[in-house]
């Protein structure tokens, strides 16, 4: 159950994460387009996709270290022995925890700070810009907690995937895929 709950979250984002990516190439197309061509432009497109822009980055983020395909350092833990690679894992885990605080906490302060503020054009309250920032912390805990309940386990699984691995192995079942597939006549590959 909690597994499909974590799926279901992890699509969320994702659909979330496109329909910002979406909404922002519209606004800003039809703007520059419109800017151009008809000497005029919508007016809050700016305001806008900078507010899709952050939010966008902040549902990455969580989203990425979920499926641990996040930029990572781990050099030093694959150069050192089970034992203290779990310890390295868990003392990583703790700061991150603690830095998921800090958002949560700075990030809840600006919003009330910023809840009588507004956008000039928009009109809607800066609370939204930094309640992404709330939102953030609050959802990087459930991975970060995750991947604690692993190393605490003893699981030595890598926190960050491998990116060339996957290109590998994406590129192999790939060419799997095609030599399967029947060359159409005179396809002299």
């Amino acid at each position: 159950m909690l597994e499909r709950a974590a799926r279901l979250v992890t699509r969320s984002f994702e659909i979330l994460i496109v329909a910002c990516l979406a909404v922002m190439g519209v606004l800003v197309f039809g703007n520059v387009v419109l800017r151009y061509a008809f000497n005029s432009g919508i007016a809050f497109s700016e305001e806008l996709s900078r507010l899709l822009f952050v939010w966008l980055i902040f549902l990455g983020a969580v989203l990425a270290s979920a499926k641990r395909i996040h930029i990572g350092f781990d050099a030093l833990q694959q150069a050192v022995g089970p034992r203290l690679r779990r310890a390295f894992k868990l003392v990583t885990g703790a700061l991150i925890l603690v830095g998921c605080a800090i958002f949560i906490v700075g990030g809840w302060r600006q919003v009330q700070v910023n809840l009588g503020n507004s956008y000039p054009v928009m009109g809607i309250s800066y609370a939204w810009l930094y309640g992404a920032a709330v939102v953030f912390g609050v959802a990087l805990v459930f991975p970060v907690c995750n991947n604690l309940r692993r190393a605490w386990r003893g699981d030595d699984e890598p926190l960050v995937e491998d990116l060339g691995g996957r290109i590998e192995t994406l590129a192999e079942r790939i060419e799997a895929g095609e030599a399967r597939k029947p060359r159409p006549p005179g396809d002299a590959r």
